[in-house]
């Protein structure tokens, strides 16, 4: 996920299901779901400040996994720009507890379709 520039504090959270999770009831501004190939058990995420930032979180095996990308920002640090089309977007006003004074929360939530 490549995020607007103008999110400084970002959370991401990131879960390993053993099947589909439930839809969460949110106030998402944006979701996305991909199928991807994972080789190996361990993630990490890559910040401009800080380089390669392990994650605490392994997956079972290799295979294939799908990963559903769902993301709110906090409309009182915007206006946030779109990654995609450069337009100014409609972020409502939020107040999730989870934003916890960022700019960005995003969960991602993996699931196994196949092993290889």
């Amino acid at each position: 996920m490549q995020i607007p520039t103008q999110v400084i504090r970002a959370t991401v959270r990131l879960e390993s299901w053993s099947t589909l999770p439930g839809e969460e009831v949110a106030q998402w501004i944006g979701r996305e779901e991909v199928e991807v190939g994972l080789p190996g058990g361990d993630l990490a995420i890559y910040t401009i400040d800080g380089g390669r930032q392990e994650v605490l979180l392994t997956l079972p095996s290799p295979g294939l996994y799908r990963m559903r990308w769902q993301w709110m920002f906090n409309s009182e640090s915007g206006p946030f720009t779109s990654p995609l089309s450069w337009r100014t977007l409609e972020v409502p006003p939020v107040r999730d507890k989870r934003l916890n004074d960022r700019d960005l929360y995003c969960l991602v939530q993996l699931w196994r379709t196949s092993v290889e």
